[in-house]
């Protein structure tokens, strides 16, 4: 959905090449999800050992990505960056907020609200910058995933660590 929204929606201000947005999220989000469901059915002896190593090579990507599009656009950042943090802020903690607002006043538990907060409030930003990055020529438009990117993460370690010192009881549905 997102390239052919893109296109819908940008595509009035700026160029916008939806197939090619189209087939660059499948490279950064289906074909990595594909290939690491094939080696967990086919390979598990490789997946107990490499799996241990993953989430620091995945943060690491992360971050080289984001300080990227931040760095490459530092100037801009520091001339109109509340506004960019101001919203980036306030998208994630909405989505965290009513995330779990909303799913406990439709009578879920504690635990699945607390899993649906995290889901919402944690958008793929990452995503953004790649497909910024390389589909749209002027380097600014990576600067609020990026910044994006860094405030989704710091609300989701801050409830993560709230959470994690309240554990919800257990319902016998």
């Amino acid at each position: 959905m997102t390239p052919f929204l893109t296109a819908k929606l940008a595509g009035q201000y700026v160029a916008v090449d939806a197939t090619g947005l189209l087939v660059s999220t499948m490279q950064v989000v289906l074909l990595p999800v594909l290939v690491g469901a094939f080696l967990n059915q086919y390979f598990q002896s490789l997946v107990k050992i490499v799996s241990p190593l993953m989430p620091p090579i995945a943060v690491g990507t992360v971050a080289v990505l984001c300080g990227n599009a931040i760095a490459q656009s530092s100037s801009a950042i520091l001339m109109s960056g509340r506004q960019v943090v101001l919203g980036a802020f306030l998208l994630h903690a909405c989505g965290f907020f009513f995330g779990y607002l909303l799913s406990r006043m439709l009578g879920l538990d504690v635990a699945s609200s607390r899993t649906i907060s995290i889901e919402v409030g944690m958008q793929n930003s990452v995503l953004g910058v790649v497909l910024a990055t390389k589909h749209f020529a002027n380097p600014l438009t990576a600067v609020p995933c990026a910044v994006s990117s860094v405030c989704h993460s710091i609300f989701g370690s801050v409830l993560a660590g709230i959470w994690r010192r309240s554990v919800p009881a257990q319902n016998d549905d």
